[in-house]
């Protein structure tokens, strides 16, 4: 079974076809085509990105619906078809929406809607889908703890 010594999770195992693959590596980092999502039970719904390449880069995300409940997906034709999907199944049951989080040293904390990861469940692919509109935004503020999510 393949592990990755993490900085965050010490060593993880994980089983072949459990990654994330973006085939064209997420903007400003177009190396990085490989992340293993780590859930913590206790720190759900947040969505752990690490890096199969890099064992110090991992991100955190959350589902676009914990953050705003009824998310507008928005994606072109070229992104959906990277990660074969079609534009009429892209909500569906087999797609994974996040939100890439960001943590200020002030503590505040925002997502950003406005470039979802986009993952097709089914074959482990995604995207991350900029928006060409400004619905929302780069830095879309989170409520503190105890607020009511979508997702509490």
């Amino acid at each position: 079974m393949p592990k990755i010594i993490s900085r965050n999770f010490g060593a993880v195992e994980f089983s072949p076809g459990e990654q994330f693959v973006f085939p064209n590596g997420l903007p400003g980092f177009p190396c990085e085509t490989d992340f293993l999502p780590v859930e913590v039970p206790d720190q759900l719904p947040l969505v752990y990105l690490q890096s199969l390449r890099t064992s110090d880069l991992c991100f955190v995300a959350a589902p676009v619906n914990c953050v705003v409940e009824d998310y507008q997906l928005c994606a072109d034709a070229e992104d959906l078809t990277l990660i074969d999907l079609g534009p009429d199944n892209a909500r569906g049951p087999q797609t994974l929406c996040l939100a890439l989080l960001c943590f200020a040293e002030d503590g505040r904390a925002t997502a950003n809607l406005r470039a979802p990861l986009i993952v097709n469940l089914r074959n482990r692919r995604g995207v991350q889908a900029i928006r060409n509109d400004d619905r929302y935004a780069f830095r879309f503020p989170l409520q503190a703890a105890g607020g009511g999510s979508a997702c509490s």
